[in-house]
């Protein structure tokens, strides 16, 4: 397999070719030799022309990246797979980045996006009525494994498993995101990228009547890995 069959469908931007799957799964499975595949799932991009892979996190910038580099003539041969294991060593030439953010705002992101402007997770009326408060919410969320990928919603899950942390060369942060994107676009080759990431929620993510003490505390219990992991 070459690094530039490993792609996605023309007419679907979050599947593998059958191709591609194919040839992952063969690689797979063709004996011991490690470092072959990726042994977890990831959501990926990955341009062949600009080598890169993007580990995708979901709350923080991915369509302020994906917009800058669609507008800017950089192709994503893999646009938004979803849940795929990849090639480690075909891509070991890549640079390999992805983008974190604080995990309390993040959180408060997820919640106003995908509980109060929309029901997301499918509650009914009594239940999505109640989330409407954060606190009822998180601890709707504690009761999940956040390191289930696939199992857990993308929004949700812990920054640091969806990202490859053996095979990852840069993580930049949302809070300081022009100065760490414009590295990542000197790094690819691609023209500097936006001063700021769109769609942020306000004053760092939460506002004071969003941030109780119990959510705080909720948040910390569960994303844990994350706050040792990236230093917030």
């Amino acid at each position: 397999m070459r690094p530039e069959d490993y792609r996605t469908q023309p007419d679907d931007r979050f599947k593998l070719t059958d191709e591609a799957r194919r040839a992952v799964r063969a690689m797979a499975q063709s004996g011991d030799r490690a470092g072959w595949v990726s042994p977890l799932r990831y959501n990926l991009s990955v341009s062949h022309g600009h080598r890169f892979v993007w580990f995708r996190v979901a709350k923080v910038a991915s369509r302020t990246i994906r917009h800058h580099f669609t507008t800017h003539d950089v192709t994503l041969d893999v646009d938004h797979a979803m849940r795929v294991r990849y090639p480690t060593d075909l891509f070991a030439d890549y640079f390999r980045f992805a983008f974190v953010r604080d995990p309390l705002a993040r959180f408060v992101s997820a919640w106003q996006d995908k509980v109060v402007n929309a029901n997301y997770y499918r509650f009914d009326d009594a239940d999505h009525a109640r989330m409407q408060r954060i606190e009822e919410f998180a601890s709707w969320v504690a009761g999940q494994d956040l390191a289930a990928v696939p199992g857990t919603d993308q929004h949700l899950a812990l920054q640091s498993r969806l990202i490859d942390l053996n095979h990852v060369d840069f993580v930049g942060r949302l809070e300081t995101f022009a100065t760490d994107f414009a590295e990542v676009c000197e790094r690819i080759g691609a023209p500097a990228g936006p001063a700021e990431a769109r769609n942020q929620t306000g004053s760092g993510g939460a506002s004071g009547r969003q941030v109780s003490d119990e959510l705080r505390g909720l948040v910390a219990t569960m994303y844990r890995r994350d706050y040792q992991i990236f230093g917030y």
